[in-house]
C-alpha cells in the first residue's frame, strides 16, 4: 500500500471517520433513535459552527444502516438526509422536506403502499402550488394548533394576541383549503377504482403514519436535518412546522443539527409580535417544546484538540493500514476518558515501531502550539482544520518559489496572527525597520523566558540565552543570521524599551513568547511575506525610507510617552518627509480606524498643527460606525474646537446614529465648555 509522501490538506466537510473521539455522543444518539418507546422523537444536536455536528450525524447514520437482518437485506432503518438551506431560495421548504422523506419511503414501500405514497406526494405538491401563489401555508389542523401551541409556550400571553393569531390562521386556512381543491388532485385513481384525495394536514398525517407503520422490516424512519442555523427565520419555522403538522408520527425520528442561539434568534425574529413585556422572545420556549431530547457537543479540551491535530497530521503521513492501527489504538485509549492526550509521537512509536520522519517532525512542532491554538480557537474542530490547511498552503506556496520556511516558525507566527492580531501587527511593524532578526523580539523573549535584559557572554564568547535550542526541524532551514550562530556580544544585546516591556507584560504575549521555537534570532522577513493575511499597510507605508518607517512605527506605539515623542519628531521633520509620513498614517487610519493609527493621528494633529487638515479629512471619510468609541472623546480633548474642520467632524459624529458615539462626543464637548477650553 503506497505511503502518503506528498503533503496534502483536508477537505472542509463532514466525514464518516471519527477523529474527534465523539463515540460517546454517537452512542447517545444511537440509543435514543433505536429505542421504540421514545418514538416519535425530535432530537436537537446542538453545537457551535464547526463543532462537528454534520460529521456526528453522518457517523450515526452509518451505524444505523448497519442494522439489518442479514448481509443481503436492507437496513431496518430508513435514513434520510435533508438540508433546508439548499431549498430556501427556490422552493417551499416544507414541500421539499415532505417530498424528500416520501421519496425515501417510496423506495422501501411495497406495491400495495405505492398508491398511498403517490397520494401523499400529490398533497405535498398542492401545498407547493398554494405556497407559490399565496405565501405561507396554513391548513385546517393549523387552525386550532397554532394558537394553542403559542399558549403552551407562554401561558401568560395576552388574550388579544391569541385572538389576532386565531383570526389570521383561520383566514389563511380557509384560503388554503380552497386552493388545495385542485380538480386534478381530487381523485387518486388506483387499479381498483378511486380513492378520496388528501386535503388537510390531519388526513395527511394519518395516511403518512399508516404507510410508515406498514413498511416491511423497517423499525423507524430517521431524518437527519442539517444546516438549520444557516437558514432565514421563515425557513427555520417552516422546517419545524413540517415536522410538527405533517411528519411527526409513530416510528419516525428527526435529528436537527443547529446552533441553539442562532435558531432561537431566528424564531424570535419570525414572531416579533410575541415578545414578552421584558423584551424576551419565544425562541427558547418554542425550541424547548419542539425538541424532546437535546444532545450538546462540547468544545474540545486542550488534550482533545492536541489529539485531533495529531491525528490529522498522521492521516497525511501514514498509509491506510498504518492509520487504521493508529486510529484503533487511539480509540482504545479514549475509552478511559477524553481528558488526556490519546495520540502523540511517543504513542505513534509504540503502535508503528518505525515512525516516518516527516510525521515525527510534524508531531513535534504541533505539540508546541496545540494547547494555545486549541484554546484560542475555542476547541473548534473546523477552525483547527482550517488553520492547518492554511499553514500547509503557505508552506507549499513558498516551496514553489524555492523559499524554505520552517514550519514551526511559520505556525508560531500564524498563531499570533490568528488570535491576537494587534500584537502581530506590532511585530510586523518592528520587522519593517529591521534588516534581519528583530531586536525588540529578542529582548522580549529574554524577559518572557526568565533571562536578564542584557545577556553575558559565556567562556567561548557566545551568549547564553535561556531555553534556547534547535527547532523541531532544524534541517528545514529557517533563515538565521550569522549572529545567531556566533552569539551576540554584550554590546549587541538589545536594550529593553518601555514599549517592549509593555508588550511582554500582556499575559497572552508572554505565553506566546515562551512557545517553541524561539524567534529572536530568526530573520522573519520571508515569513511575513506569507503570513500577513490581515495586515493593514499600503503603498505609502512601504515606500517610506527606513528611518521614516521606524518613526512611523513608534508613532503608533501603545506606550503614550513613546508615541508622543515620535509625534514631536515628526513635527520637526523637513516638509517633504513629514508629508510622506502623514500620507502613510492617513492610509493606515482609513484602512483600520480602530487600530493604533487613530491615537497616533490625534497626537500628531495636536503636536503638528499643519497636519490637522489632512487628518480631519481622513477621519471625515471614515463611517462613524467604525470610529472607536473608547478613543472618540480624545478627539474632543486634543483637537482645537474653534477650527471649522474640527467642528464639522465632531458635528458629524455627534449627529450620527452610531451606537454610543453620540453620547461620548456630547459628554466630552459639554465637559470642554464647562472647562472654558476653546
Amino acid at each position: 500500500m503506497p505511503r502518503r509522501t506528498e503533503r496534502a490538506m483536508w477537505a472542509d466537510n463532514e466525514t464518516e471517520v471519527d477523529l474527534l473521539g465523539f463515540d460517546f455522543l454517537v452512542d447517545t444518539l444511537f440509543v435514543a433513535l433505536t429505542e421504540p418507546r421514545l418514538l416519535p422523537l425530535t432530537v436537537g444536536l446542538l453545537g457551535d459552527w464547526g463543532s462537528g455536528k454534520s460529521s456526528l450525524m453522518r457517523i450515526t447514520r452509518q451505524e444505523l444502516l448497519k442494522i439489518r437482518d442479514d448481509d443481503e437485506s436492507p437496513s431496518r432503518y430508513v435514513c434520510v438526509e435533508f438540508s433546508p438551506w439548499q431549498y430556501e431560495d427556490y422552493d417551499d421548504v416544507k414541500v421539499a422536506l415532505m417530498t424528500t422523506v416520501l421519496d425515501a419511503i417510496g423506495a422501501r414501500a411495497g406495491r400495495d403502499q405505492q398508491e398511498q405514497v403517490t397520494r401523499l406526494r400529490r398533497f405535498a405538491q398542492g401545498l407547493g402550488r398554494w405556497g407559490r401563489r399565496g405565501g405561507r401555508v396554513a391548513v385546517s389542523t393549523a387552525q386550532a394548533a397554532a394558537p394553542l401551541a403559542l399558549l403552551a409556550i407562554d401561558p401568560s400571553m395576552a388574550p388579544q394576541v391569541l385572538d389576532v393569531t386565531k383570526a389570521g390562521v383561520n383566514a389563511a386556512a380557509s384560503e388554503a383549503n380552497k386552493l388545495l381543491e385542485d380538480p386534478k388532485a381530487k381523485q387518486a385513481v388506483s387499479g381498483n377504482g378511486t380513492a378520496e384525495a388528501i386535503t388537510d394536514a390531519g388526513r395527511f398525517r394519518a395516511e403518512f403514519a399508516k404507510v410508515v407503520s406498514t413498511l416491511e422490516a423497517v423499525d423507524a424512519v430517521v431524518v437527519f436535518i442539517d444546516d438549520l442555523d444557516r437558514c432565514l427565520p421563515e425557513t427555520v419555522v417552516d422546517t419545524f412546522e413540517a415536522i410538527r403538522l405533517f411528519l411527526n408520527t409513530p416510528k419516525t425520528a428527526y435529528v436537527l443539527a443547529a446552533n441553539q442561539a442562532v435558531v432561537e434568534s431566528a424564531i424570535d425574529s419570525r414572531y416579533p409580535q410575541l415578545r414578552r413585556p421584558d423584551g424576551a422572545g419565544i425562541g427558547a420556549d418554542y425550541l424547548e417544546k419542539m425538541l424532546q431530547l437535546k444532545v450538546a457537543i462540547p468544545p474540545l479540551s486542550a488534550p482533545e484538540a492536541d489529539t485531533y491535530v495529531n491525528l490529522l497530521l498522521a492521516e497525511l503521513r501514514l498509509d491506510d493500514e498504518q492509520f487504521a492501527k493508529v486510529l484503533a489504538e487511539t480509540r482504545r485509549r479514549r475509552e478511559a476518558g477524553n481528558l488526556q492526550v490519546a495520540f502523540n509521537v511517543g504513542m505513534a512509536g509504540a503502535v508503528l515501531g518505525n515512525v516516518p520522519p516527516d510525521l515525527v517532525r510534524d508531531l513535534n512542532w504541533a505539540a508546541s502550539i496545540a494547547e494555545v491554538l486549541g484554546g484560542g480557537l475555542r476547541g473548534n474542530p473546523r477552525q483547527l482544520k482550517r488553520f492547518l490547511n492554511n499553514l500547509l498552503l503557505k508552506h507549499r506556496s513558498a516551496l514553489r518559489r524555492k523559499i524554505t520556511l520552517d514550519l514551526p516558525v511559520l505556525a508560531k507566527l500564524m498563531v499570533l496572527e490568528e488570535q491576537h492580531f494587534s500584537d502581530f501587527q506590532r511585530l510586523f511593524d518592528w520587522q519593517l525597520t529591521a534588516p534581519g532578526p528583530i531586536s525588540e523580539l529578542a529582548a522580549a523573549e529574554s524577559i518572557a523566558r526568565g533571562g536578564s535584559t542584557t545577556a553575558e557572554p559565556d567562556g567561548d564568547g557566545d551568549i547564553s540565552r535561556p531555553d534556547e535550542g534547535e527547532t523541531a526541524d532544524e534541517s528545514s532551514g529557517a533563515r538565521r543570521s550569522p549572529a545567531s550562530k556566533r552569539g551576540r556580544t554584550a554590546a549587541q544585546q538589545p536594550q529593553v524599551t518601555e514599549e517592549v516591556r509593555a508588550w511582554v507584560d500582556k499575559p497572552h504575549v508572554r505565553a506566546w513568547l515562551r512557545l517553541e521555537p524561539p524567534l529572536g534570532e530568526v530573520d522573519l522577513g520571508p515569513y511575513f511575506t506569507y503570513s500577513r493575511d490581515k495586515l493593514a499597510f499600503g503603498v505609502a507605508v512601504t515606500r517610506l525610507p527606513p528611518h521614516l518607517q521606524e518613526l512611523f512605527t513608534r508613532a503608533q506605539a501603545e506606550v503614550a510617552g513613546v508615541r508622543r515623542l515620535a509625534c514631536d519628531e515628526i513635527g520637526k521633520l523637513p516638509g517633504d518627509e513629514r508629508v510622506q509620513l502623514v500620507e502613510a498614517l492617513v492610509e493606515v487610519l482609513t484602512r483600520r480606524p480602530g487600530g493604533p493609527a487613530f491615537l497616533a493621528a490625534l497626537e500628531l494633529a495636536e503636536r503638528a498643527p499643519d497636519t490637522l487638515s489632512a487628518i480631519c479629512d481622513a477621519l471625515m471619510r471614515i463611517p462613524p460606525e467604525a470610529i472607536p468609541r473608547g478613543q472618540a472623546g480624545n478627539a474632543v480633548r486634543r483637537l482645537p474646537a474653534d477650527n471649522p474642520t474640527v467642528s464639522a467632524l465632531l458635528d458629524r459624529w455627534e449627529n450620527s446614529d452610531a451606537p454610543g458615539l453620540k453620547s461620548v462626543i456630547n459628554t466630552a464637548r459639554q465637559a470642554q465648555r464647562r472647562s472654558g477650553r476653546h
